[in-house]
């Protein structure tokens, strides 16, 4: 259950990051990036973050 909280705690953090991100682009820029690119995006940052938990050794 710890676990999946962190997991989920992480995605949220994620996402918040990249909407921030997004945010202090240009109107412009900002309309012409698809909602696909935003989400790729999250999955990205989760995915590494995850992965780099993964490759550490067991303590």
């Amino acid at each position: 259950m710890d676990r999946l909280i962190r997991a989920a705690g992480r995605c949220a953090l994620a996402f918040l990051l990249v909407l921030g991100v997004v945010a202090l682009l240009p109107r412009s820029l900002r309309d012409a990036v698809p909602n696909a690119v935003i989400g790729g995006a999250v999955l990205l940052l989760v995915g590494v973050s995850s992965s780099r938990r993964m490759a550490r050794r067991p303590r």
